[in-house]
């Protein structure tokens, strides 16, 4: 942490109309939020599929013995499809026939399938202060030798919308399969907050001679750079109160 301290000094005095009043660093809460989601695998309907659905649609089947007669395919392998259908919903038994299910129209109606996969994970860092989720951290947490304080300016929200966790999530794990199916995030199952990282930042409060100005520069050690967020959070509360303690210190040295 001394280190990245020096250098990121060295950096901000290379201008030399630049002074730091004074520095400190705290650390910024980041909360670990465990998701578990479902996805969904989405294909295109062969044609074998589509003549099923469609014979359920529009003829009373009983068995896959008469489907198997009106399509010339092997029974067995109409029974499988059949209960695989029954599986993922897709048809159901009614009044000993087989009707295609609201799900089963849908699907015949859009000519794509859509098979449920087991429930999955992941893990999502979120920033109450930047209202933003961060992805995970390439490097280690710096160590510090002493503790730190809380940044003092905290935002505390709380909740976070499901629809937005579902937006973070679909853009993190929508893809491919290896077999080139579309596999889409269609529902959080369950949201868990594990823990709170503690992020730190390393703070200086700077005045430039030739412009008259204080300003916050502030290192986000979790993003690796400077962080204008958390600089104009701090500006926006004590650009003011700078201006009055080393204004009046300036004009009493001189």
């Amino acid at each position: 942490m001394d280190k990245l301290t020096k250098r990121l000094r060295a950096t901000l005095l290379e201008n030399p109309s630049v002074q730091i009043k004074e520095s400190v660093t705290w650390y910024l809460p980041v909360k670990t939020i465990d998701v578990t989601y479902k996805r969904v695998k989405r294909s295109k309907m062969d044609i074998l599929m589509k003549m099923m659905l469609l014979a359920f649609e529009q003829t009373d089947i009983r068995r896959a013995a008469n489907l198997s007669e009106l399509l010339l395919v092997e029974e067995l392998f109409i029974a499988d499809l059949i209960e695989k259908m029954q599986r993922t919903g897709l048809i159901r038994l009614e009044n000993a026939t087989y009707k295609l299910t609201t799900k089963g129209h849908e699907q015949l109606k859009t000519g794509i399938i859509e098979e449920e996969m087991d429930d999955e994970w992941t893990e999502l860092f979120f920033s109450p202060n930047h209202n933003e989720f961060w992805t995970e951290m390439t490097e280690s947490i710096p160590d510090t030798e002493k503790e730190l304080s809380l940044y003092r300016y905290m935002n505390d929200q709380d909740m976070i919308d499901n629809d937005r966790i579902l937006q973070v999530v679909s853009e993190k794990e929508n893809g491919l399969d290896e077999n080139g199916f579309q596999m889409v995030v269609s529902d959080i199952i369950s949201l868990d907050q594990e823990t709170v990282e503690r992020v730190p930042c390393l703070e200086f409060r700077m005045y430039n001679k030739e412009q008259d100005v204080f300003y916050a520069r502030v290192w986000n050690t979790w993003l690796g750079r400077w962080d204008d967020t958390l600089e104009k959070q701090i500006e926006e509360q004590e650009q003011l109160a700078w201006r009055e303690k080393w204004a009046t210190k300036n004009e009493r040295a001189e």
